[in-house]
């Protein structure tokens, strides 16, 4: 988890960067007389200052002067990363690997949030959270850097999970009226109980798998330290 605890320092810039960028919008909105909603207006923030972070990570965060060959910028065979992480980055958990699936739960679960249209069939999102990794790994290898085909999976896990958590929310606050902005068209239950499965195997697949490797000297799920 050693990323994402680096990656906390960039949230002020991030906040403020969100703020300077939507604050003309949301002057736009009240003087044409449509303001959102706060809770849409916090959405919609939160959903800029994401795409500045993803921008920022994706493209400029920890750069490399070494000069990398084709082979080693180019990782086109699934499980490569998953199988460097078990043998020599302390486990899954502590690995990068972990941070490419958090890095795009904010996205599955911000867009139904800002844009109404994506609230009903999750593909739509999901499909989004696919098509988005795959174009910054094609842009990141003509830019110098590593462009891995596991990014792109643990990428559309982690949306997958984002649209899995923003499902949930939708059936436990969809009825209050503070969140209706956000979560008036939500799912029926068929669409609640998938969300629900999804996270199980989110959650309770790696979990299994540890347990099955607990005799490895990390495992796949040790804590960083």
């Amino acid at each position: 988890m050693r990323y994402l605890y680096t990656a906390i320092r960039f949230l002020p810039m991030t906040a403020l960067f969100a703020a300077v960028v939507y604050l003309p919008i949301g002057i736009l909105l009240h003087v044409r007389k449509k303001p959102y909603p706060f809770i849409r207006q916090l959405a919609n923030w939160l959903l800029v200052g994401y795409f500045f972070a993803l921008i920022y990570v994706t493209f400029f965060w920890a750069p490399t002067n070494i000069p990398l060959t084709l082979k080693e910028r180019l990782h086109l065979v699934p499980g490569d990363s998953f199988l460097y992480a078990f043998q020599y980055d302390g486990g899954l958990w502590s690995s990068q690997i972990m941070w490419n699936v958090c890095l795009f739960m904010p996205l599955g679960g911000l867009l139904p949030c800002a844009f109404p249209s994506l609230r009903k069939g999750a593909w739509k999102t999901v499909l989004i959270c696919l098509m988005l990794p795959l174009c910054i790994e094609f842009v990141q290898f003509f830019v110098g850097r590593v462009a891995d085909m596991d990014d792109v999976i643990t990428n559309a896990l982690g949306g997958v999970f984002g649209r899995a958590l923003y499902t949930v929310a939708a059936w436990a606050f969809g009825r209050v009226r503070f969140f209706e902005p956000i979560f008036t068209d939500h799912t029926k239950t068929p669409g609640h109980i998938a969300a629900i499965l999804t996270m199980m195997l989110i959650l309770i697949v790696p979990s299994a798998l540890d347990l099955l490797n607990a005799a490895l000297p990390y495992g796949l799920f040790p804590i960083a330290g």
